[in-house]
């Protein structure tokens, strides 16, 4: 076994969780700005932690990135990711993703203050469904997606897509 097969059969893989929160026909999304200042949109959420179930994981990074408070209501969607040229960086952690999208609902009015937002996260914003179909997502599996996701009875599962 080469070195590379090495490193790429001792990889981890990470669990993400992600939150589909929806009112009124319009979705919360995390607003990101690359550094060269192009912007695309997530959804909430993040990695889940040692220990931690993937609920618990959803409702702790919706509340860290966007201060509202929620309560999972049901699992939407899977989507994964490989993403070949991380396998050998210092972020080969984020090499392997399988992305869990849980439905949420706000437990209660208002956000608070965000508390740890991501990376390139700008803030959070409410878009209409239709909009959010126009906008470039990442992971790219929600691209168009995202209005179908919002309306699905039953979850959804997106793929998977390899970066090399």
């Amino acid at each position: 076994m080469t070195a590379n097969n090495t490193a790429m059969h001792n990889m981890a893989i990470r669990n993400t969780a992600k939150a589909l929160l929806v009112s009124n026909g319009r979705i919360l999304v995390n607003r990101c700005v690359t550094q060269e200042g192009g912007v695309y949109y997530d959804l909430p959420g993040g990695g889940q932690h040692m220990l931690e179930t993937m609920e618990e994981a959803v409702i702790r990074e919706v509340l860290e990135e966007t201060g509202y408070a929620v309560r999972v209501v049901g699992f939407a969607a899977l989507a994964e990711e490989l993403n070949d040229y991380l396998a050998d960086s210092d972020y080969s952690e984020y090499a392997h993703r399988v992305i869990h999208i849980f439905r949420v609902e706000t437990e209660g009015g208002k956000a608070g203050e965000p508390t740890e937002m991501d990376l390139q996260q700008s803030g959070s914003v409410w878009l209409d469904l239709e909009a959010a179909d126009r906008e470039y997502f990442v992971p790219e599996q929600l691209n168009g997606r995202i209005s179908q996701l919002a309306r699905s009875e039953s979850p959804l599962y997106l793929g998977c897509v390899r970066y090399r």
